[in-house]
């Protein structure tokens, strides 16, 4: 994402950048679905994550997934759909959609944690998240769809893909994040920055964290969900950089359903 033109990050920096990284491949969980018989059929999904609230844990994900899959499974009602190993069933869990803020959040049982790999942000104290500003730095994770393949049968490998960025516009509704190549800066001269059109299919639904100063300490806490990357079809002067459009968290209610933008309660 966009930061300074540097060679590479300091030692401690990239020290701070791998904890965080670790975090986020522990949160962050592919959501999939394929048909179970005969052979597992095609493979389609996207990411998400769980937050703890005090009455409930709730996944979250963009609502044109949820669409997807529902499609999916009226045109084959063979459809499976996990997290991770374990199966689940959005259409029965499902607690709220909206088409006009693209969230859809899902009940979890806790007791599914494990089987999911999951590690749930615990918000049962900070909550809402605090405001993302113009600058911030923030880091993002997800499961791309070009990349999933079937192990054996019922189990699946997912690549994850991940970037420390810049918050680089905040509107009350999302985060805008912006790639640039010509004022990137990759963290190991081993590992090649990705091209401009990068294939983020698969992503949507994966969380984001901000990183904030509190009382002298880096901490770090989730505020959005890409909804939007790049599809590598950008054509003239937007063809130059791509964006990512994060949508924030702070819609989501401790209870999972997701407030009206318009309600006007809302912070800016």
């Amino acid at each position: 994402m966009s930061g300074q033109t540097t060679k590479k990050y300091p030692e401690a920096g990239m020290k701070a950048a791998a904890t965080v990284s670790a975090y986020m491949l522990k949160v962050a969980r592919p959501l999939f679905w394929h048909i179970g018989v005969p052979n597992d059929g095609p493979l389609r999904g996207a990411s998400t994550f769980i937050m703890q609230f005090e009455a409930r844990h709730i996944a979250v994900t963009a609502d044109h997934v949820i669409g997807q899959y529902i499609d999916a499974l009226a045109a084959d009602n063979r459809t499976i759909c996990q997290i991770g190993e374990c199966q689940v069933w959005p259409e029965k869990t499902l607690i709220a959609r909206s088409s006009k803020l693209d969230i859809a959040t899902l009940e979890v049982d806790p007791a599914k944690l494990p089987e999911m790999g999951a590690v749930p942000f615990d918000c049962r104290k900070d909550w809402p998240p605090p405001e993302v500003n113009d600058d911030d730095s923030l880091t993002l994770a997800g499961y791309l769809d070009t990349r999933r393949n079937k192990i054996r049968r019922g189990y699946y490998e997912h690549e994850a893909w991940g970037a420390h960025g810049i918050a680089d516009a905040v509107s009350p509704r999302e985060i805008v994040t912006v790639y640039d190549p010509g004022n990137t800066f990759a963290a190991d001269d081993n590992v090649p920055l990705p091209p401009l059109g990068f294939n983020m299919s698969g992503c949507s639904g994966g969380p984001v964290v901000v990183h904030k100063s509190v009382k002298g300490l880096m901490r770090w806490f989730p505020a959005g969900f890409i909804y939007k990357g790049p599809d590598g079809k950008a054509e003239g002067e937007f063809a130059t950089f791509d964006r990512i459009h994060i949508r924030k968290l702070h819609f989501i209610q401790p209870d999972g359903t997701v407030a009206d933008p318009e309600s006007g309660w809302l912070p800016a």
